[in-house]
């Protein structure tokens, strides 16, 4: 008589077939079939395919997946040879990761990863080298802010010597020397130009500076003095020139629906604060970041393609979890499905209230926040390690308004400006407002300016721009 735990063996041997490791464990696992030695023998190979998959999510930034793969690889075969050829792997992709985000100059990304490596109490040598060195760019950078090259090059050779066999550094050594030698220049001749009270040349070489080193307070007083004593508008720039029309991008259209979005995007990148992806829309759609596929904030993780949208409804935010009522084959597949918020799934609209923490799938967690009382604008902020598609460190669900300035309660906090900063929305158009005068794509404005698909705003003590999207 065939006996009842081969039917099992041979259940498990088809799920693990068709990838579903996590329900061939679970049939293995049950009823004290380990007892036979085949069982322990498929469970081994289950465990192996859990490395391999876990090596190649490591592969495509999926870190939070892969150490989860690990683990369970871990639990069901124990510390392999095969385990720790997968974990080595994860590991070096971890470090590849650390070093891309080391050489785009993104140090604070890089902390994260550190960070995240550390608390998976990985033992490797060059994690505490790799740490210093991304200390020392943090470093460098603000230093770079402010102008103050001498040190900050000081801080980049020192990363040098930490690390003499990562090349990235060694270019990013060169770039600081370059602007170094740049902001030189430029400052001298500016010197002259306010000797001689040559207040166009002041502004076109504060701006100049300002693009190096967004805290140059050299450049900073000068651009104020210079807009002091000009009182009128400037003539139009090359960037006003090459601009186009906002209006244009604001209209939602049918082929903004047949691609899955839901309205006009653009990116705001705010000088020595960070990027942040605008959507305009009504609704908006969360989903996974894959060609192909148009959603209005694109996530690098393994979450369902349209996985939830968020939708206002007059002062409020509503959460419709897309993904989470659709039948998926596997306890995986559902896993990657569902919508949590503080802890609980839900399976139908919900209404999002300020400081709500909502999670996709199995990892990607995000904060809804609501923070102004005169504006119906949201801010998404993303407390995982995921990133957006184009990269940026927040989502604003811009309704009428998005305040920027140094409040706590503002969209986007510039812990360093004296006042806020308006961007809002009349009509099909955009526009800008401060407390004072701001130069708009080259031309002075008195405290209010309309604004274009690739806008560039600058302020006594600020400056940002707009990007499109696609």
């Amino acid at each position: 008589m065939f006996a009842a735990w081969r039917f099992k063996l041979k259940e498990a041997e088809t799920a693990l077939t068709q990838g579903r490791l996590e329900h061939a464990a679970a049939i293995l696992q049950a009823d004290e079939l380990l007892t036979y030695l085949p069982i322990k023998q498929m469970l081994a190979q289950v465990a192996v395919a859990a490395g391999k998959r876990a090596a190649e999510r490591s592969e495509r930034g999926e870190f939070d997946a892969a150490w989860r793969d690990l683990e369970q690889s871990k639990q069901w075969a124990g510390e392999t040879n095969e385990f720790l050829a997968a974990e080595r792997g994860v590991v070096d992709a971890a470090l590849a990761d650390v070093v891309r985000s080391l050489a785009a100059d993104d140090s604070n990304g890089a902390l994260a990863r550190i960070d995240a490596l550390a608390r998976r109490q990985v033992k490797i040598g060059t994690l505490d080298s790799l740490r210093e060195v991304a200390r020392r760019l943090q470093s460098a950078s603000k230093l770079r802010e402010r102008a103050i090259f001498a040190e900050a090059i000081e801080q980049l050779q020192a990363a040098v010597a930490i690390r003499p066999d990562l090349p990235q550094l060694e270019e990013l050594l060169k770039r600081a020397r370059e602007a170094s030698e740049q902001s030189r220049v430029a400052q001298e001749q500016l010197h002259v130009a306010l000797a001689t009270n040559d207040w166009t040349q002041t502004l076109s070489l504060a701006e100049q500076i300002l693009q190096i080193s967004p805290q140059c307070r050299l450049a900073r007083n000068a651009r104020r003095q210079a807009w002091s004593e000009v009182g009128g508008q400037l003539g139009d720039s090359r960037v006003a020139r090459d601009t186009q029309p906002w209006s244009s991008s604001l209209r939602r259209n049918r082929d903004d629906e047949d691609e899955g979005t839901s309205g006009a995007r653009f990116l705001l990148w705010v000088d020595a604060v960070g990027g942040y992806l605008v959507c305009l829309g009504d609704e908006i759609v969360i989903g996974q970041s894959h060609p192909g596929n148009q959603v209005d904030v694109p996530i690098q993780a393994d979450i369902r393609r349209r996985h939830v949208s968020i939708r206002r409804q007059g002062e409020g935010y509503v959460l419709d979890p897309l993904a989470a009522n659709e039948n998926f084959a596997g306890a995986a597949a559902q896993r990657q499905g569902r919508v949590r918020i503080d802890g609980k799934e839900i399976k139908a609209p919900a209404l999002l209230n300020d400081g709500d923490e909502f999670e996709l799938g199995e990892g990607v967690r995000l904060r809804f926040r609501k923070p102004h009382a005169l504006s119906a604008s949201a801010r998404l902020e993303i407390l995982s390690s995921h990133r957006t598609h184009p990269f940026a460190d927040a989502v604003l669900l811009m309704a009428e308004s998005a305040v920027l300035g140094p409040k706590w309660q503002n969209h986007v906090i510039c812990r360093d400006w004296a006042t806020d900063v308006v961007l809002y929305r009349q009509e099909e158009n955009l526009f800008c407002r401060a407390m004072e005068s701001l130069e708009i794509d080259g031309r002075l404005q008195e405290g209010r300016g309309r604004l274009s698909v690739r806008s560039r705003i600058v302020g006594p003590d600020f400056s940002l721009s707009l990007e499109p999207v696609g």
